[in-house]
């Protein structure tokens, strides 16, 4: 819901796409700061409590942001300042976050629950956008962000309610912050299929992402359909996204697969340019289902390979390079994005960055073939044979 009527209160302050993609860049940008530095606080300290203390303040930033939307001296530069803020606050928790979902279920279990997960983060993406489009035509963007704040309470609450198994896995060695992150940074450059994993999920987040940015654009200068119909485009990509992640879980219980992800990377490509190009509303929606749906098939798959791949006491610190790449590096995109579409419209926007996704991706494949064969149960035994 925030996202969504954050998006609409941009446009209409500065009526520019770009600064949409700045905004979408500030929220972002501190993960390329902090992702590194959260993943080794992840292996060192409680991460239940890292995490409440991340939606606190996300909380707070949200609240902070409704009182000054409600009483009508919201600036731009404040959206920006407080998005910071919020990014970086989530930035923090990340790679924590990533981290506890082996101790909540297990190794065998990993892949359906990254699927799961998915799977009630994308329910959201169903419900909220459409409530928000609403909510902004009735009573204006001020009264999403105050929900939005209230809900951190309901996540601080759960996580005081779950009983983590107590964790061996945590990096007791007595070593600095940069001696750890060291050990994360090695233990990568010596996997080579684990580099390009983590460099594959740079490729859509920077130039694929980014359609998300611009749904305000396409809703009010492309489809002229306003902020309920902006609210239906997110929702069409949550419904897709919904449904993909379920059918993940249901059949692929074995974990993360290699054809999967790059079929859900050429199946995402396919949908945001046919999104970029249609101009019937049902068209547009129905290519927003697909490219959600794949878009998950990508992210599960590899989150899971990336996940059976990390030895317990290294998971924090590799999985923040994960974050990193699948969406640290979101800044980038959304600011050529903005840019590209504030000189030649979003669909122009959106077409370039899926076609140097495509290039992006074969090129990938053709340094790593490795990445077509990769399934999520041969490589936990190779881990642990290591």
């Amino acid at each position: 819901m925030q996202s969504t009527a954050l998006g609409w209160l941009v446009l209409g302050l500065t009526n520019s796409p770009a600064l949409l993609g700045v905004t979408s860049a500030a929220s972002t940008a501190p993960v390329l700061l902090l992702s590194l530095y959260a993943g080794v606080l992840a292996d060192r300290v409680d991460r239940r409590r890292l995490l409440s203390g991340s939606q606190i303040a996300q909380g707070l930033f949200a609240a902070l942001l409704a009182i000054l939307t409600m009483t009508h001296v919201i600036a731009f530069w404040q959206i920006l300042l407080l998005a910071v803020l919020a990014g970086a606050a989530q930035a923090l928790g990340s790679p924590a976050f990533q981290a506890i979902v082996p101790a909540l279920v297990g190794g065998e279990a990993v892949g359906n629950a990254i699927a799961l997960n998915s799977a009630q983060f994308n329910l959201s993406r169903v419900i909220g956008p459409v409530v928000a489009g609403v909510l902004i035509g009735l009573v204006g963007e001020a009264t999403s962000f105050w929900l939005n704040a209230v809900s951190f309470g309901a996540v601080v609450y759960v996580l005081a309610m779950i009983r983590l198994p107590p964790n061996a896995e945590f990096d007791r060695v007595e070593q600095s912050v940069w001696g750890h992150l060291v050990d994360g940074l090695t233990y990568v450059r010596r996997d080579r299929v684990l580099q390009y994993l983590l460099l594959l999920a740079a490729v859509p987040t920077i130039f694929l992402m980014p359609y998300l940015t611009l749904l305000p654009v396409f809703a009010r200068d492309v489809l002229s359909i306003g902020a309920p119909g902006l609210g239906l485009l997110t929702a069409s990509m949550g419904i897709g996204a919904l449904t993909g992640a379920l059918v993940v879980a249901i059949l692929r219980p074995g974990g993360g697969d290699g054809r999967l992800m790059l079929g859900g990377l050429a199946v995402m490509i396919l949908g945001v340019v046919a999104f970029a190009l249609s101009r019937w509303v049902p068209f547009s929606c129905l290519a927003l289902a697909v490219a959600g749906a794949a878009q998950v098939w990508y992210f599960t798959s590899a989150n899971t390979l990336v996940q059976l791949l990390s030895p317990g006491r290294l998971r924090g610190r590799i999985l923040s390079l994960y974050v990193l790449t699948s969406f640290g590096v979101q800044p980038l995109g959304s600011l050529g994005a903005g840019a590209l579409a504030q000189v030649g419209g979003g669909p122009l926007a959106l077409v370039a960055c899926a076609a140097v996704a495509a290039v992006g991706g074969v090129a990938t494949v053709v340094a790593c073939p490795e990445l077509v064969g990769l399934h999520g149960e041969t490589l936990a035994r190779r881990r642990v044979t290591a």
